[in-house]
């Protein structure tokens, strides 16, 4: 892959691949960069300074700069296992998310399978890994519902709700788009996985590194994702004031990173009805679904965003 000076300096100042120690910049740190990325290259810490960068500032962008074949060597090795890394400034990289995002957008994405998938029309479904028989049957009837509507099924991949909802969504023939909080690699060997990537139905993303471990902060760091990509996101069973299908849930709603609905029927969970009453759309029935398919795809926050303790977790 060919890269831009743009989309080469922006994984040398975000990404972590590389593994030597550099303070890679925050998302928040990266969008507030002056001009563009690209001009910072080959440039020297006295140069930085006499444009403005503070000191401490210059030397660390030219040192996340000159990591240059370290790095190559790291991407070099995923593509060949058919990863692609992806910035804002490269064909691939989902617009949506910077547009509802904003500074809280992932700078490097890493991709298994076709990037348009990221980009079209899709149906998010999540919820607690404990599912009941109930909820398992609505999480399933709701994938094959949004296959059956020409929608890609899009989930967190985690246990329960997400793998649930994925399975019926390659089991009724449709486009599935998995976001990952846990390490791509490994997803990539399961073979059924590396099957729908390689035919084309299939996309696994991650804001992380392809072999980075689970963690409860690149889970909640993926919730923002989910939201950020899907038409709508159906919350089928939640936990009340506690867990990540609940906080992915009303941090989407208070930010407005994607439109929210809500499971309200057999298979609830006992957060479902809070959901609803913090803004979420009520689902009693799949027709329910179709409805708000078809209002416009639009989302507005209940507040004001506000910086996220999370944001450090969007590097890789």
């Amino acid at each position: 892959m060919t890269r831009s000076p743009d989309s080469l300096a922006t994984v040398l100042l975000v990404s972590r691949l590389a593994g030597d120690g550099h303070r890679t910049f925050k998302a928040s740190e990266y969008w507030s960069l002056p001009g563009d990325p690209g001009s910072l290259l080959g440039r020297s810490a006295a140069d930085l300074v006499g444009d403005g960068f503070h000191a401490d500032l210059a030397e660390r962008i030219v040192g996340l700069l000159g990591r240059a074949v370290a790095l190559a060597f790291e991407l070099d090795r995923y593509e060949e296992g058919g990863i692609r890394t992806v910035t804002p400034h490269d064909e691939g990289y989902p617009s949506r998310l910077r547009e509802r995002l904003g500074d809280r957008a992932p700078a490097v994405l890493h991709l298994a399978g076709d990037p348009a998938l990221l980009a079209g029309p899709s149906v998010g479904i999540v919820g607690s890994r404990g599912v009941s028989e109930e909820g398992a049957e609505v999480a399933s009837s709701v994938a094959r519902r949004a296959v059956d509507g020409g929608y890609a099924v899009l989930s967190g991949a985690a246990r329960g709700v997400d793998q649930l909802a994925m399975n019926a969504g390659w089991e009724s023939g449709g486009r599935v788009v998995g976001v990952l909080a846990d390490s791509l690699i490994r997803s990539l060997r399961q073979s059924e996985v590396r099957r729908a990537v390689l035919d084309g139905s299939t996309a696994m993303v991650t804001p992380y590194g392809p072999e980075s471990p689970f963690s409860v902060g690149n889970a909640m760091g993926r919730n923002k994702i989910v939201y950020a990509l899907s038409s709508v996101t159906v919350v089928v069973a939640s936990d009340v004031d506690s867990g990540g299908t609940w906080a992915g849930a009303i941090e989407a709603l208070r930010t407005g990173a994607g439109r929210v609905a809500v499971w309200r029927g057999t298979g609830e969970g006992p957060g479902n009805a809070a959901i609803q009453e913090r803004g979420a759309r009520g689902l009693t029935s799949l027709d329910d679904l179709d409805v708000v398919l078809a209002e416009p795809d639009a989302v507005v926050p209940l507040e004001p965003a506000s910086p996220s303790v999370q944001e450090s977790l969007f590097a890789d």
